[in-house]
């Protein structure tokens, strides 16, 4: 019988950089292929992987997308398979990729050609609709994540294994939960982002931005929501709406394009009729003129980047700094050397290269669109799998031990090129 080997390549014991090497019936298949972004430094890339057959990519997010272009240096290269809205949301994240690290002066091993390239070499896959590669067999499931986001299931000669990228169990405003009605599963490859940690219940957080969005408007200030560009600022202007916020709202930043594309693309969100309607009633802030007005007047907000690490909300800052009666709002996890988790624990940030001290008041929401430990230890027993891989966190090895230990199964953290795992 033929075998199905399984590599991690990297992000085996750290969130970022994504990358699994799936060999079978004489393909080589890349599940993911990521790279890390380091606040202050130059972007990490996994180590290269030769001779692809195909990728198999999960969401556009780009420490799972990031490093695909570097498949393509020679102007050949493999195939991509993703659903629709994952090409379109690669295109914005990957060209603003280049674009920043261009201001940053960090180097990036790919430029627009590539890009173009990667772009072009997109197939178009259906959640719940087989296809092969070769003798592989794949099917995608909606992974409840972004939209589009896919888990990939793949069989060959009798073995079988399911990768979820990132993945979420809790419905939110714009997703489903994952789809778990998926075959029986050998070997579960899963990330494990939040292995010791749960979410807050999204109502009281969504009742909680409520207050903070209308207290900034009541004392005369303006209320600023710093979030990401693709899914989390449509979702907060949902909540606000679902919460009875009748107030205007303003876009900005890479979140207007990132609107626009999942607009287009609403059958992949959970209610396309309500997100078309939120989305009618939001702003975008097209020119300066409009962005320094809204900034000198009680407004609402919405904008990139989520980490404050560039962005209009710069620019919104430092306009409103000094102004104790507005608010910003951060809508989700703040890494480490990142100007917002600074912002969070010093009350400080650097803007323009000056240290300034922030008199707003600066929250911290969890709107995250990952799965909660509750979560994790949920789909390990729904997929019921022989083995599980946890990936994608940073206590992978832990989190093996307790699952080993939990469900009697066999659980392990593995990582780098050429340690692998035969089905």
């Amino acid at each position: 019988m033929g075998r199905m080997t399984v590599q991690v390549v990297s992000g085996y014991d750290e969130v970022g950089k994504s990358a699994v090497l799936v060999e079978a019936g004489g393909k080589r298949i890349l599940l993911d292929y990521g790279m890390k972004l380091v606040p202050k430094q130059e972007p990490v890339f996994p180590p290269p992987v030769e001779d692809v057959d195909a990728v198999l990519l999960t969401h556009a997010h780009l420490d799972h997308s990031g490093a695909i272009p570097t498949l393509f240096k020679n102007g050949r290269g493999p195939a991509i398979y993703g659903i629709d809205v994952t090409r379109e949301y690669s295109d914005i994240l990957l060209s603003d990729a280049i674009k920043v690290a261009r201001i940053r002066g960090h180097s990036i091993p790919f430029g627009m050609r590539e890009v173009r390239t990667t772009l072009s070499r997109f197939r178009y896959v259906e959640y719940g609709v087989p296809f092969r590669i070769g003798e592989v067999e794949v099917i995608p499931f909606n992974a409840g994540h972004i939209p589009g986001s896919a888990m990939y299931y793949l069989s060959y000669d009798g073995r079988s294994m399911l990768y979820t990228g990132d993945f979420n169990l809790t419905e939110t405003r714009l997703m489903p939960r994952a789809d778990l009605d998926i075959p029986r599963v050998d070997l579960l490859v899963m990330e494990s982002t939040y292995a010791y940690r749960e979410h807050p219940e999204r109502s009281g957080q969504e009742q909680l931005l409520r207050n903070l969005v209308e207290d900034a408007l009541k004392r005369g200030g303006s209320a600023v929501v710093a979030g990401f560009a693709i899914g989390r600022l449509v979702e907060v202007a949902m909540a606000l709406r679902s919460r009875g916020f009748r107030g205007p709202l303003f876009l900005d930043g890479m979140a207007k394009r990132g609107l626009d594309i999942t607009e287009a693309f609403a059958d992949r969100v959970k209610d396309p009729d309500y997100l078309r309607y939120v989305s009618r009633g939001i702003r975008r802030v097209n020119g300066w003129n409009l962005r320094k007005r809204i900034a000198s007047s009680r407004s609402v907000i919405l904008t990139t980047s989520g980490m404050l690490e560039g962005g209009p909300v710069h620019f919104y800052i430092k306009r409103l700094k000094d102004d104790p009666n507005s608010s910003l709002t951060l809508t989700g996890y703040q890494i480490q050397g990142t100007e917002g988790r600074r912002l969070l624990e010093e009350g400080k940030m650097t803007l323009d290269d000056e240290e300034v001290r922030v008199e707003m008041r600066v929250t911290q929401l969890n709107f995250s669109a990952h799965a909660s430990r509750r979560n994790l230890l949920e789909l390990i027993r729904e997929i019921s799998p022989k083995t599980v891989i946890p990936m994608h966190g940073d206590a992978t090895d832990r989190f093996a031990e307790e699952i080993s230990e939990r469900y009697g199964i066999s659980a392990f953290s593995i990582g780098g090129l050429g340690e692998e795992v035969t089905i």
